[in-house]
């Protein structure tokens, strides 16, 4: 077993060295079974729950020198990792609370209401009593969650140096994980494009998706925009979506010297186009990395901060729009909830989008708009 782990943190290794190449990809075309009922969502969910658990567990096995060696981190947070991982079980746990009573039986049974170390224990039925049409599935599944674990670990292990969407800091941000269960809220960052480019032709097809979500402009895409096509132009294409600032120029704030400046410049171009009586101007800072200074002074311009807790890796080439349709709807099952980060920059989301409403049609999840988010 010791020589399997050692062999699984060189690998790991490698793949991290990898930079983008090393993003979770999955299959859901391996997925042989039926979506079409909240009950089918239900037994998709927790199948996906059980394999990531698996994942989950062979991962905890290694000591935190081990563990931070395969995630290439020096000087690591044991605080950040510890703290991913107790939400993690939590989250899950309540996440199995949240299941129809008729799903708990399908091809995997798991009681009712279970405790961690009874789903831990649940895991074992994986490797013998799925069924042969799920047995490409459950070895695509697991290849992601080892992806997708470290992903996260490794924003945890680095959260003592570099904050990200992967926890919060102050009680008012949002990441997703407080939504009502089967609620998502789709956004769209690093925007607006040129004209007719893909961030208009993304907003055509969430109007033609009967979708909303919100978009968080760049200052200076929003400036070269205007320039352009006027500003009256610019106040009407986003329609019934919101709009929230991602600061004047992409850069990380947490260590920016005028990162006030780049907040207030594109606020205050943002606000001389577009109305927010009775709407919330939120706020999202660019990689997810900010202080609690940056927190205190948006909040004293009544401006929260909104992060995510489902990335699409929209942006990066190593990733299809195929591939970023599959690595939502697989998120999307496992946390069940949350905040749906795409960038209209890129042509994928609008690829992507109708494709993930599509898979989901029949299951009743709830698309939220943004005045609903809680």
């Amino acid at each position: 077993m010791r020589k399997v782990l050692l062999l699984f943190i060189l690998l790991s290794n490698f793949l991290f060295s990898q930079g983008p190449s090393n993003i979770a990809t999955a299959n859901r075309d391996l997925w042989k079974l039926p979506m079409k009922s909240t009950k089918d969502f239900d037994v998709a969910s927790k199948l996906e729950m059980l394999v990531f658990l698996e994942t989950f567990k062979d991962i905890d096995v290694l000591n935190e020198s081990e563990l931070f060696k395969t995630l290439g981190v020096k000087d690591g947070s044991s605080s950040g990792v510890k703290t991913w991982k107790k939400q993690t079980q939590d989250r899950l746990v309540s996440n199995f609370k949240d299941l129809e009573a008729d799903a708990l039986s399908e091809v995997i049974s798991v009681k009712a209401n279970p405790t961690f170390p009874e789903l831990v224990l649940a895991t074992k039925k994986l490797s013998n009593e799925l069924p042969e049409n799920l047995k490409n599935w459950y070895q695509n599944s697991k290849s992601f969650y080892k992806t997708y674990i470290l992903e996260c670990l490794r924003l945890a292990a680095k959260s003592n140096k570099r904050t990200s969407e992967i926890n919060t800091l102050d009680p008012t941000e949002k990441n997703g994980f407080e939504s009502k269960d089967k609620s998502y809220l789709l956004t769209f960052d690093d925007g607006p494009t040129q004209k007719n480019g893909h961030t208009d032709k993304l907003i055509n097809i969430l109007k033609e998706q009967h979708l909303n979500g919100i978009f968080f402009l760049s200052g200076d895409k929003l400036q070269q925009r205007i320039a352009a096509n006027g500003k009256n132009n610019v106040a009407s294409m986003y329609g019934e979506n919101w709009i929230g600032s991602h600061s004047m120029v992409h850069k990380s704030h947490q260590y920016l010297p005028d990162w006030k400046l780049q907040i207030d410049e594109s606020n205050s171009i943002i606000k001389d186009v577009f109305d927010f009586n009775n709407k919330t101007f939120y706020f999202r800072p660019p990689y997810g990395q900010r202080s609690p200074e940056i927190i205190n002074y948006l909040l004293k311009n009544k401006q929260p901060i909104l992060l995510w807790n489902i990335d699409s890796q929209d942006w990066s080439e190593k990733i299809s729009s195929q591939e970023v349709s599959s690595r939502v709807i697989t998120l999307m099952l496992l946390w069940r909830k949350g905040i749906i980060l795409f960038h209209d920059v890129h042509p994928k989301a609008a690829v992507a989008v109708p494709a993930i409403n599509e898979y989901f049609k029949d299951c009743q999840i709830k698309w939220l708009k943004p005045d609903e988010i809680q």
